[in-house]
């Protein structure tokens, strides 16, 4: 899967998109079962969400950039709920 992002010097962009990671307040994402794709959210301060659709490698590399530290995230956790 090609890359939908580019982070540079601080900054997450794409084709139609570009923002300061240091302004996310949170991200999210779910996985698609089919694809084996993550399925990312970027909240920003204007309500708005920027959507994505990323790797696992790459979920883990922007959520450590965006963290800006290496985060011990266990995806797939059995306990979660699904909907």
């Amino acid at each position: 899967m090609k890359s939908m992002f580019k982070i540079e010097n601080g900054i997450i962009h794409g084709s139609s998109y570009a923002t300061l990671l240091r302004t996310v307040e949170f991200i999210t994402w779910r996985l698609n079962e089919d694809s084996g794709e993550y399925w990312m959210k970027f909240h920003v301060p204007s309500g708005k969400e920027i959507r994505i659709k990323v790797n696992e490698e790459d979920l883990r590399s922007i959520l450590n950039d965006w963290a800006e530290y290496e985060l011990k995230l266990e995806l797939g956790d059995e306990d979660e709920l699904d909907y």
